[in-house]
């Protein structure tokens, strides 16, 4: 079963890594900024599908492999667990490479066609965009912090007949790890959950009050895009926050009610789970993609571009901006959204929960 799972979810991974220079904007092209008139170049087409190409075909290799090497052998499913991960994070390392790769070409051809040369840049402010948001409201993320809560209250009431021995890790046959029973350990799973629904409600209000990227090439485009953005990812921001109430709020149960894990039970809890967030995922780049397609362009005047920011995006990857207040950009290269490095707020949501979890872990 493990085997299968990893096999699958590798699958999907390979899918997501392979397809993602089709699901960014016509004129982010491995990181760099292309201008629309230029972006459909024949050069930029081949890139895009021999990176497709060279992705599927590894990891369809890399996939095959797996299966077949642990499906045909007996080994435990820890270590099939462990060779999948290992696999997946291969994975991701050999396609950052080829983006790197191919983030350094469009660079250079782009100094050497001068495609911004003698071209004015034009930065598009829209006043409505805001009243436009069709987001999650921030009240729908406290309903998962007071289900924890309610665990937490529950876990204390019950502390005295808790197990001596406390589960702090969940492998696909249950707990495999523990700790000695104090008040701090059987409420420990449940403050993790609390630390990543609170992050969930601080994103979620971080893309609201982020300024909107419209494209002066493509207003009514790139402003369907961000809507729709900002719409499906505050969705899937709120049912991976249930998912993860209802995941790891199921096992904080099993451990003060040790008949609720089975094998089974804790295995169909992983996949549920996946299934859940790896699609709306997948829904969400879906409806992102889609969103644009609809909307009638406008005639481009030729002669004016978006403003080119490449000197904000190193590698194309991670946006250094100190003069955005924006807390987070959607992705140039990816799904979804990264935070603004150049901000120093946006460091509050990278380091304070790894700060968090870090001191939860030590104190276990």
């Amino acid at each position: 079963m493990t085997v299968l799972l990893m096999a699958v979810i590798m699958l999907l991974v390979i899918g997501a890594q392979a397809f993602v220079p089709f699901f960014v904007r016509k004129t982010e092209v491995f990181g760099i900024y292309v201008p629309l008139e230029y972006s459909q170049q024949e050069l930029l087409q081949n890139l895009k599908k021999n990176y497709t190409i060279q992705v599927l075909i590894v990891g369809g290799a890399i996939v095959g492999l797996y299966a077949i090497g642990f499906g045909a052998t007996e080994t435990s499913e820890e270590t099939a667990a462990l060779w999948g991960v290992g696999l997946q994070l291969a994975l991701i390392v050999f396609s950052m490479v080829l983006y790197l790769r191919n983030h350094v070409k469009v660079k250079k051809e782009k100094q050497k066609q001068g495609w911004t040369k003698g071209k004015k840049e034009k930065v598009v402010v829209d006043l409505q965009f805001r009243n436009d948001l069709e987001m999650v409201s921030n009240a729908a993320f406290l309903l998962p912090m007071i289900i924890t809560f309610g665990l937490i209250l529950y876990t204390l009431s019950h502390y005295g007949s808790l197990p001596a021995q406390i589960p702090v890790h969940w492998g696909p046959d249950g707990p495999d790890r523990y700790t000695e029973k104090t008040v701090f350990t059987s409420i420990s799973l449940m403050l993790v959950l609390l630390v990543m629904q609170i992050l969930f409600f601080a994103l979620n209000w971080a893309r609201k009050t982020s300024g909107a990227k419209i494209r002066a090439s493509q207003k009514l485009q790139s402003r369907e895009r961000e809507l729709a953005s900002r719409k499906y990812g505050s969705w899937l921001l709120l049912i991976s926050a249930i998912a993860s109430t209802l995941l790891m709020g199921s096992l904080q149960l099993s451990i003060i009610h040790a008949g609720l894990g089975t094998a089974l039970g804790y295995m169909a809890l992983i996949v549920g789970f996946l299934i859940v967030v790896l699609g709306g995922t997948a829904f969400y780049a879906f409806k992102v993609v889609k969103s644009s397609s609809f909307a009638e362009e406008e005639q481009a005047d030729p002669g004016v571009i978006d403003a080119d920011s490449d000197e904000h995006w190193k590698a194309g990857i991670f946006y250094v901006n100190k003069e955005d207040p924006s807390v987070m950009a959607e992705k140039r290269f990816g799904i979804g959204w990264t935070i603004n490095f150049g901000n120093p707020k946006s460091w509050l949501y990278l380091l304070l929960p790894v700060a968090v979890l870090l001191l939860i872990a030590f104190l276990l």
